[in-house]
């Protein structure tokens, strides 16, 4: 089954290391239409309007990913008031559909959760890693790719206990606003979508 399919094509940055002086500038992601594991669509730009839409790719078996599905839970409550529509995403090859179901609802995540097993939407939008977060705006556009905040300052360092940055809130509250991100491409520090798998 293919979990997600691209209305249009896409120019996105390709898997490997990304720093915030090297991301591209945002550019459309164009319309873009999953299929969801409640059987219904996550499609964006949606019919109905909206601020803004975020897509947050997701490990099953990551565990920086799994540690973070509290905080994603509150984002996402908190920001769907705001008139964000949120999904979930498992950029994972050989993951079934019954696996992802059960993680999602064991983890609480309570939006559309997408099977992305062909990768296509993490290469659409430029995922590199689980968790990282991707705020696209009402029109399609990437405003934000990266980090939810900095409790894992760097890959192998040292486990914040309180962030210093809270960088996916603050993108989601710019894109509310209609204001620009200042900090649109924070690394995101997790485990690698195998891309080469």
């Amino acid at each position: 089954m293919r979990a997600a399919v691209a209305t249009i094509a896409c120019l996105t940055a390709g898997a490997g290391t990304r720093s915030a002086e090297t991301a591209p500038p945002p550019r459309p992601a164009g319309g873009i239409t999953c299929e969801t594991l409640d059987g219904g669509t996550f499609a964006w730009p949606a019919a109905a309007p909206g601020a803004a839409a975020c897509v947050l790719f997701i490990g099953h078996d990551c565990p920086i990913a799994n540690a973070y599905a509290p905080e994603i839970g509150r984002i996402a409550k908190e920001y769907t008031r705001k008139g964000v529509a949120f999904a979930v995403a498992y950029p994972v090859p050989d993951l079934s559909p019954t696996e992802a179901r059960a993680h999602a609802k064991e983890y609480s995540f309570d939006c559309p959760a997408i099977l992305d097993t062909d990768l296509a939407l993490a290469k659409r939008l430029g995922a590199e890693a689980t968790p990282e977060a991707v705020v696209l705006s009402d029109r399609g556009a990437i405003l934000y790719r990266g980090r939810i905040d900095d409790r894992y300052p760097k890959a192998g360092g040292k486990r914040r206990e309180v962030p210093t940055t809270h960088d996916l809130r603050a993108a989601l509250d710019a894109a509310v606003a209609g204001k620009p991100v200042l900090r649109p491409w924070p690394a995101a520090v997790g485990c690698h979508i195998p891309f080469h798998k």
